[in-house]
């Protein structure tokens, strides 16, 4: 069976991961790099891969809608590592022409746009995978197996903990970052919508019992913070009650010091289980008390596993692990979020910290970090009391206004 053909869109960004990631398929015969959409100043900006590129023999476009003019026959899927907003024209704009899509997460900012192509997927009678690359993992198939299967009986409670801090660099990076709106355009960026929405996909997709299912939230109340200076939230907190009875806690931050987390605990009535990091260790501790522990990762470049699961799907006619169907949940659940805390909070300026020190995204340079003071601890007692933070007493939390929303026949944000 031939490889499948794979174009890139992008040739800077998250767009190089989908070029490596292809790579790899090629590797291992499943897929290969047929082209890449290259703008002119990503292409001055990386002349070396350019001409290795070409000399793979991949063709290289100068726009998408030049893809789209003549590049169409010689393509099986295209993958869509742009804008959150930019997400969804393109993938239905492939799927038009008779495309495969691997689209990057989030699907998109609201849930109109997500079921937009969803009705576009059917009736194109292609395959759409959304990148929410833990889902197709080990780690989280064997733990919704573990669940399917009842180990630690029906699951009561997920709770969520993510901070990673960002610099203010971070959030110049391109046009929409940090951004609640671009234009006409909804973007919704904060933590829960762009670098922690896999966790926030994790939790939903574990709350659910059902093998290909995500669970959606059907209460949801949030608390939203900025301390960067940004149109949305650089710090997300919520509480949600799940279509199926599952309490949901999540908060994320990028305002904090050190690297702190991902962590997730799920607790079942007869057992719980603690998951520890993309790179670290998951334990199951069952009726029996006896704690089954493994690996969160089985090889290095795990994060490519999505990748793999849509060559093999469109090879053999099989599902796709994460399909816009099962993504819309965490796309519903940010809208929820905004739709409770309409007006997010800016942090003073006496609780925050200006210093400059190492990024973790991208690694090895240095940024201006802006920081809420005691940030780190709060989140922690946060996490185990499942208490928000506007409940511990804070200062800086004073202002705080939400309330509870419900997800049950919300099919537009924002809804007022």
């Amino acid at each position: 069976m031939e490889p499948v053909r794979f174009v890139v869109v992008g040739l800077g960004g998250y767009g190089l991961v989908h070029i490596e990631a292809v790579r790899w398929l090629s590797r291992n015969g499943l897929g290969r790099l047929a082209g890449v959409v290259a703008l002119d100043f990503d292409r001055n900006a990386r002349p070396a891969m350019v001409a290795d590129l070409e000399k793979e023999g991949v063709t290289l476009y100068r726009s998408v809608e030049e893809f789209f003019q003549r590049g169409v026959p010689t393509a099986d899927v295209l993958t869509v590592p742009i804008g959150i907003h930019q997400h969804v024209p393109v993938s239905c704009a492939a799927l038009e022409a008779g495309l495969h899509v691997y689209c990057e997460k989030p699907v998109a900012a609201t849930v109109q746009e997500v079921d937009r192509l969803i009705a576009a997927e059917a009736a194109s009678h292609r395959k759409v995978a959304i990148g929410f690359q833990h889902v197709y993992g080990s780690s989280m198939q064997r733990l919704k197996q573990l669940l399917h299967a009842g180990r630690i009986g029906h699951v009561r409670e997920i709770s969520l903990m993510c901070g990673w801090p960002r610099s203010v660099k971070y959030f110049q990076r391109n046009e929409w970052a940090g951004r609640l709106k671009v234009g006409p355009d909804w973007i919704l960026d904060s933590p829960a919508n762009n670098a922690h929405a896999h966790y926030v996909m994790n939790a939903l997709f574990l709350a659910s019992t059902e093998l290909h299912h995500a669970a959606s939230p059907a209460t949801l109340r949030a608390e939203l913070w900025r301390a960067h200076r940004i149109e949305s939230a650089d710090t997300v907190q919520c509480r949600m009650t799940t279509d199926g009875g599952v309490d949901v806690s999540i908060l994320v931050t990028h305002a904090n010091g050190f690297a702190n987390g991902p962590i997730m605990h799920v607790t079942g009535d007869r057992g719980r289980i603690y998951w520890l990091t993309d790179e670290g260790r998951a334990t199951v501790i069952d009726g029996s008390g006896r704690p089954e522990t493994f690996d969160n990762r089985t090889h290095p470049l795990w994060r490519y596993d999505g990748f793999k699961n849509l060559a093999e799907a469109i090879r053999t006619g099989g599902p796709v692990g994460c399909p816009p169907v099962m993504a819309r949940a965490q796309t519903l659940a940010v809208n929820l979020m905004h739709e409770s805390c309409r007006d997010i909070v800016t942090v003073p300026e006496q609780y925050i910290t200006e210093l400059e020190d190492w990024e973790m995204y991208p690694p090895d340079t240095r940024g201006v970090f802006r920081r809420i003071i005691g940030m780190d601890e709060a989140m922690h007692v946060a996490f185990h009391e499942r208490a928000f933070l506007s409940e511990l007493g804070l200062d800086w939390t004073a202002g705080m206004v939400s309330r509870r929303v419900a997800g049950a026949g919300y099919v537009k944000y924002p809804a007022g």
